[in-house]
């Protein structure tokens, strides 16, 4: 295989929310790959207070990887789209380009001394609560709940079906250890310098946090394209994929041949 795309999943997502980039017209001479991230089904459930290493996502993704892959492209939206910005640097010979969905790089916005201020209090109040790191209560449905109601809004976790609430609660050992590792070790925007084409999105509905990240990203890389999808959040991958899918086609066409 000489070519793949490979798609990243956030926190708490399942893998079917790239099902749309594989029945891309553009796409259709080139595999996609989306893999679920450790913790997620199929994969053996990750208990609350697990430590994971930062890298272990990465290195999960590379073992699936084709031995004779010599051209790969990614994809990843929120945690998803950190481990992605982590291959990019790790498979760096083959990597030809990136797409990230508001990358939760929250360790280089609490540490960058140039990051967006306002967007780090709002972090600070959010996942810095003691409440909210107690590994007493994470992973449990309230602890879900603020999860969920923080990136979309309050009153979302409530809508859920009842099978999409538990499917979220039997992943939230998983989902607290990657903030865990989101917040983990220190840098700033420039440790996330990758010299390939970059597409980096977010939504014009999404939080200060998210939109502050993006675009430190995208000014730390100069081949990065910043782009502002209209009236869409955090989770638009999954609320609107019919945009996510216009971003995509873009990027592809600009970074074409695959």
């Amino acid at each position: 295989m000489s070519t793949l795309i490979l798609c990243l999943h956030s926190s708490g997502s399942p893998t079917s929310m790239w099902r749309n980039v594989a029945r891309m017209p553009a796409l259709a001479a080139t595999p996609v790959l989306a893999p679920a991230l450790l913790g997620y089904p199929p994969n053996p459930r990750i208990p609350v207070g697990a430590v994971l290493a930062p890298d272990a996502d990465v290195a999960h993704v590379r073992a699936l990887l084709p031995a004779d892959l010599s051209r790969l492209h990614l994809v990843g939206h929120s945690y998803g789209g950190v481990v992605a910005l982590q291959l990019a640097r790790e498979l760096a010979p083959i990597v030809r380009s990136v797409w990230v969905y508001e990358p939760v790089l929250f360790s280089a916005l609490m540490h960058d001394p140039t990051a967006d201020s306002a967007a780090r209090a709002e972090a600070t109040a959010m996942f810095g609560d003691p409440a909210f790191r107690d590994p007493a209560v994470a992973g449990s449905a309230e602890w879900c709940e603020r999860f969920v109601d923080y990136w979309n809004r309050p009153g979302a976790f409530a809508r859920m079906t009842r099978e999409q609430r538990d499917a979220l609660i039997a992943v939230g050992g998983k989902i607290y250890a990657e903030v865990l590792i989101l917040f983990g070790p220190r840098g700033t925007f420039a440790d996330w310098h990758r010299d390939v084409p970059m597409t980096v999105a977010y939504g014009s509905e999404t939080r200060a946090t998210a939109r502050a990240m993006a675009v430190a990203l995208a000014g730390a890389n100069p081949k990065a394209m910043l782009e502002v999808v209209p009236a869409c959040g955090h989770m638009a991958p999954l609320t609107d994929p019919a945009a996510i899918a216009r971003s995509l086609e873009a990027h592809f066409a600009r970074v074409q041949p695959l």
